[in-house]
């Protein structure tokens, strides 16, 4: 071999475990996690807000929410992320409560959407 040939071997050889090297075992990590609403984070909310979301929210914060609209997904609401609009973010499962200004929508025994402040 030539010794060009050889510091190109080693340099791709070098290459190679440290590529290897970088990439561990694939870990697979598991949280729980809930939608907490009353957070707005410009191009993080959540995706779909509806008409029952919104009326539990105005109905348990006097109308602060009433400029929400529904949508399917963050973004195709102009201003969603702004004041007077219902939006959610993913949190992990039991601390949207120590958020300020975050709280929870469940479904009542009948099956009716209400706010749970905590």
């Amino acid at each position: 071999m030539k010794k060009r040939e050889i510091i190109l071997a080693a340099a791709l050889n070098g290459i190679f475990l440290s590529a290897k090297a970088d990439s561990p075992a694939e870990t697979i990590v598991t949280q729980e996690v809930e939608k907490c609403y009353g957070i707005q984070k410009k191009e993080q909310n959540g995706c779909s807000i509806d008409k029952e979301e919104i009326a539990a929210a105005n109905a348990a914060f006097k109308n602060k929410y009433k400029k929400s609209t529904t949508f399917e997904c963050a973004g195709n609401v102009p201003g969603s992320d702004k004041k007077g609009h219902l939006a959610w973010v993913y949190v992990a499962k039991g601390s949207c409560h120590k958020i300020e200004g975050g709280f929870l929508i469940k479904k009542d025994s009948n099956g009716k959407k209400i706010v749970d402040k905590g």
